[in-house]
């Protein structure tokens, strides 16, 4: 079993972003993904830094590239998990999104998918992402993981691993419910290439912080603020500047980081900088719950 120093999906660039912060580790993946124009899939890069703006919320960053990539590849369902190849089971649904316009089973209900079918363990070896053009029809997938895969109503199946330099820690996959893939549609190079040069990179560093901070899965810690009586949250509003609190009401309002560089004609650094601002005043742990705080503060 690996220990903690060994997990495969640490990048080993991490310790060099990570050494000056959550801000240094964003800045660093900013440059080395966007400046040096390393994202191929040119839609993907709107992606790429909104997620930035939520590297230290891990499920807020994993709700975005699964919303993302649902929607720009027209399929029903999206899901993640992480895992190891060695590990027995693994288990999806960390993430998940589905198409509303249809009743859309969800593939991660808690149950564990047996790691050793073969198909499983083709996704987590395969060099590139593997495509279940017909499910019912597809020789590599055994009847139990079929049963499981039908029951969820999927037709047609993207399927790739997350790794970094020193291995995998993770799956994704996009599942086709109402139809089949389209053939010679581009959407298998939107996949691959939005999932290496992406998803795989941003995704590893926002679970590194998660597991410094577990409370950023919990949504806060312990000694978040809140709006009881004291009023303790209330109060440290006013020690914002008024450009802060102009950003704090429109992510009161629910705007996206990118609405509100363009309300407020500036750059996203600009924005995560001052968000990241009005965070270590108020002493809240996450974006998500700083969104939930502000609303309830009557910031309008």
């Amino acid at each position: 079993m690996e220990t903690r120093g060994q997990e495969p999906w640490r990048d080993k660039t991490f310790a060099e972003d990570f050494s000056g912060g959550v801000y240094a580790a964003q800045q660093g993946l900013r440059a080395r993904l966007l400046d040096r124009a390393t994202v191929r899939y040119t839609r993907s890069r709107d992606l790429a830094a909104h997620m930035l703006l939520q590297l230290d919320d891990l499920p807020g960053c994993w709700s975005i590239a699964t919303n993302w990539l649902r929607a720009e590849l027209g399929c029903q369902r999206v899901d993640t998990g992480f895992g190891t190849r060695e590990a027995r089971d693994y288990f999806p649904g960390f993430a998940e999104a589905k198409d509303i316009n249809y009743d859309v089973p969800s593939f991660g209900d808690g149950r564990a998918v047996d790691n050793r079918d073969i198909a499983m363990q083709a996704m987590w070896l395969d060099p590139r992402p593997l495509i279940f053009a017909d499910i019912k029809q597809d020789s590599r997938i055994r009847m139990r993981l079929r049963q499981r895969l039908s029951g969820a109503r999927t037709k047609s199946k993207f399927a790739w691993a997350l790794r970094t330099d020193r291995g995998s820690y993770g799956l994704i996959c996009a599942d086709w419910t109402e139809h089949f893939v389209p053939w010679e549609s581009g959407l298998y190079d939107c996949f691959e290439q939005t999932v290496t040069d992406v998803l795989c990179p941003i995704i590893a560093v926002a679970r590194e912080i998660a597991d410094r901070d577990p409370s950023i899965l919990n949504g806060a810690s312990g000694n978040s603020p809140t709006l009881s009586k004291g009023g303790s949250f209330k109060a440290s509003l006013a020690s914002l500047t008024g450009s802060e609190i102009e950003v704090a009401r429109l992510v009161a309002k629910g705007l996206s980081y990118k609405e509100i560089a363009r309300i407020r004609r500036r750059s996203f650094s600009t924005i995560d900088h001052q968000l990241r601002s009005i965070r270590q005043k108020t002493g809240v742990s996450s974006t998500s719950v700083l969104v939930s705080l502000l609303a309830r503060a009557d910031l309008a």
